[in-house]
């Protein structure tokens, strides 16, 4: 059975217990959702990393923020001010109601608004194609962790433009207009082949998405719906 439903980050989360823990012969069952942060972002929890102790990026903000004009409605407004050659910003969510201990095939397709135009020069990198989308399905939870005097996260995402085991490059924030316009337009990524994913034993997924940055000045974009699916892996 396939199920598909647009809701809010609240919504699915009881989709994927409807899938999952109360499915009577515990079979994993395919999920497709879509987060929509103009309704709320309750539950999802930010966080950077990719820096030296001392390094950290400033001026970061996570927040629900109003979608600057043509656009109407909100986001999940993410910025910061990348000091070290290097930033990632991310946000977190862990969805609860998958089989348990059961691999899926995950997709990922995240609108957003973004003001940065493509094609434009800048320290370090572009503003717009030197900063990267980031989306991720796992486990355990992301998180960020220091070893000697190094901030990064503790599992596999990769670094800017090269993806890791465990994270999807999804494009990068320029929004495809002119070098030189500064207007808020809407782009669609969308994940070019799945990524296979195990949940825990109580069958849970940690969702993230974020931007990692070689643009060596502030980065912006505001998350407005995020949709994933999830298709079991037949045995």
């Amino acid at each position: 059975m396939s199920i598909a439903k647009s809701a809010s980050a609240v919504a699915l989360l009881s989709l994927l217990a409807a899938c999952g823990s109360n499915n009577p012969d515990d079979t994993p069952q395919t999920v497709s959702a879509i987060v929509d942060f103009d309704k709320g972002i309750d539950g999802w929890v930010g966080g950077s990393s990719d820096y030296t102790v001392g390094t950290e990026p400033s001026g970061v903000v996570f927040e629900q923020r109003a979608l600057g004009a043509p656009l109407t409605g909100k986001g999940y407004y993410i910025t910061g001010h990348n000091r070290s050659d290097d930033m990632f910003l991310y946000v977190k969510k862990q969805f609860h109601g998958l089989v348990k201990s059961s691999s899926y095939k995950v997709t990922f397709t995240l609108k957003f608004a973004s003001s940065v135009p493509s094609g434009c020069f800048g320290v370090g990198g572009s503003p717009g194609e030197s900063v990267y989308v980031y989306a991720a399905a796992l486990a355990s939870e992301p998180k960020t962790t220091t070893a000697n005097n190094h901030v990064t996260m503790n599992f596999d995402k990769g670094n800017q433009g090269t993806a890791g085991k465990e994270a999807q490059i999804l494009g990068t924030i320029g929004n495809g207009l002119a070098c030189g316009t500064s207007t808020p337009t809407s782009k669609t990524l969308k994940s070019v082949a799945p990524m296979t994913v195990k949940t825990d034993t109580n069958g849970d997924l940690w969702l993230l998405v974020g931007i990692d940055s070689g643009f060596e000045a502030s980065s912006e974009l505001t998350l407005q719906t995020l949709t994933v699916d999830a298709e079991p892996v037949t045995p």
